[in-house]
């Protein structure tokens, strides 16, 4: 067996004894001198771990384990709480703001909006098994702000229709791929050279047609893969 693929076996091994998904591996030059081999050696037994997707490279952070990505299918069903439910993934919503407030012209342009159109907006914090993944920022219509503010937790769209009786599909969705602000980072703990997803999406009720929600979700590039589905 090559030299590099001793070296990616042996690490393969220890990243499944002792490493969690967000730990760092050694940095190269350490391994390469652990391991008595060059860094070209070393960097080829790395690329067998990037290969498996146990380790992602990250610049300016290192080596970098990483879970298998979570499965989030985009189609006109699907919302957070619902998509993860599915796959028996445990969710809680952190709530981190709720006011009324009149929305921006260039947003309302961007939604086909009148102007002076008034939203109860809504800040989130999702997170899988307490790990905080997803920030999610929600413009909802044909709601008031008292109903609102009695949100604390769980699927914001079942709330919706329990007490609005709204049943909603999802419509135009946009994605955008960047780097997170530092405050991003700070709430989704990741470092800055870990890109997030940026998705605008566009939910119409399906009785009326009318808007309900405008929402925007930053997410965690290294726990989901997306999947679009008609």
């Amino acid at each position: 067996m090559a030299v590099y693929l001793e070296i990616a076996t042996k690490l393969r091994d220890e990243i499944r004894d002792h490493y969690t998904p967000g730990d760092l591996l050694p940095p190269e030059k350490q391994l390469a001198e652990r391991f008595s081999v060059n860094r070209h050696t070393l960097r080829r037994a790395v690329d067998e771990l990037v290969q498996d997707g146990l380790v992602k490279r990250f610049q300016g952070l290192g080596n970098q384990v990483i879970q298998s990505p979570i499965d989030y299918a985009l189609h006109h069903q699907s919302c957070f709480t619902f998509n993860l439910s599915k796959q028996g993934l445990t969710t809680n919503t952190e709530v981190t703001q709720c006011v009324e407030q009149e929305l921006p012209q260039e947003l309302l342009k961007r939604i086909k909006q009148p102007a002076g159109t008034h939203a109860v907006v809504i800040s989130t914090c999702r997170y899988i098994d307490e790990q905080p993944t997803t920030l999610i920022r929600h413009h909802l219509f044909g709601v008031d702000i008292e109903t609102m503010q009695a949100y604390h937790t769980g699927s914001l769209h079942q709330y919706l229709k329990e007490h609005y009786q709204f049943d909603a599909s999802r419509g135009t969705t946009r994605l955008r791929a960047r780097m997170p602000t530092f405050e991003e980072c700070q709430k989704l703990g990741i470092g800055r050279g870990i890109p997030v997803m940026e998705i605008h999406s566009l939910y119409y009720l399906n009785a009326s047609g009318d808007l309900m929600e405008y929402s925007i979700s930053i997410s965690r590039s290294d726990i989901f893969e997306y999947s679009l589905e008609p």
